[in-house]
């Protein structure tokens, strides 16, 4: 039976859709809160150009209206798309996902998709540090509950928050390393984002544009690196006029393991706090 991957961490807990017996048990070394790859050493203020990269990322962000960035804090997201086996290129299964997030660490999504052999649907809860997991109607606990979660939130932050750009705004964050760069026969402005406990992310910048168009990063899972690139693309003008992207794409060590489209993005005044835990039974 094939097995398919959920792809990031944080979409769908990393468990094959064909089940995860003891067999396929995961490693029990546990990682302490907070830890995570062994990163590079990083400057301890951000660089001018790079500031200056951020800057007109968020001119053409906001149109202009830096103040609209707050927009980004409270969002709902609805997409569908492909998830692709983890052995083969082949698309896999159809599937939707939603999202509800709260800046800086409030996350609920659902997937739901639909195989060639069976179905899967994960929805999971976090409200840092606590979380919950139910995949397929069973509540599941991860090994390594720390390492989940960790990876779980710095995946949120390269996936999701990197497109409201409010990761590198943050008064934590540190940019660094401006180069300008072609790849794929695009003049892009690439700069270096540290913050707190995350991964260190590399961030692409259309030089034209100056949308952010890639992001990638190192995280590691049950001691094995995992490189995501994610990729935005389809860029127009959403709700209040943010320049967001319309197409997703994450690749896992340069293989594709999702594309979706968004059918909507939403920026609620607020989202209540109890949304991010499941309600009690």
């Amino acid at each position: 039976m094939k097995r398919y991957g959920v792809g990031a961490v944080l979409f769908g807990f990393a468990l094959s859709l064909a089940g995860c017996g003891p067999e396929k048990a995961l490693p029990t070394d546990l990682l302490k809160s907070g830890s995570g790859p062994v990163q590079s050493t990083v400057p301890t203020k951000s660089d001018p150009e790079a500031l200056a990269v951020i800057d007109q990322a968020v001119k053409a962000f906001t149109g202009g209206k830096p103040e609209l960035l707050a927009k980004g804090k409270y969002c709902r997201v609805a997409t569908e798309g492909l998830m692709y086996s983890v052995v083969s290129s082949t698309p896999s299964i159809e599937a939707t996902r939603a999202i509800d997030a709260a800046w800086p660490d409030k996350i609920h999504f659902t997937n739901n998709g639909q195989g060639p052999e069976n179905k899967m649907a994960v929805e999971s809860w976090l409200r840092r540090p606590e979380f919950v997991v139910v995949h397929n109607g069973a509540e599941h606990r991860p090994a390594n509950p720390a390492e989940w979660e960790q990876n779980l939130a710095s995946d949120f932050v390269g996936q999701v928050w990197m497109a409201f750009l409010l990761p590198p705004t943050d008064p934590k964050a540190v940019v660094f390393e401006p180069q300008t760069i072609t790849l794929e026969h695009r003049d892009l402005k690439l700069v270096k984002l540290s913050l707190r406990e995350h991964p260190v992310y590399q961030l692409y910048f259309d030089a034209k544009s100056s949308a952010l168009v890639r992001v990638e990063y190192t995280i590691t899972e049950t001691g094995v690196p995992r490189r995501t690139t994610m990729i935005f693309s389809d860029h127009k003008p959403g709700p209040d006029g943010l320049l967001l992207p319309y197409r997703l794409e994450c690749l896992h060590n340069k293989s594709v393991v999702e594309k979706w489209a968004v059918k909507k993005w939403e920026f609620p005044e607020t989202i209540k706090d109890d949304e991010f835990m499941p309600k009690k039974k």
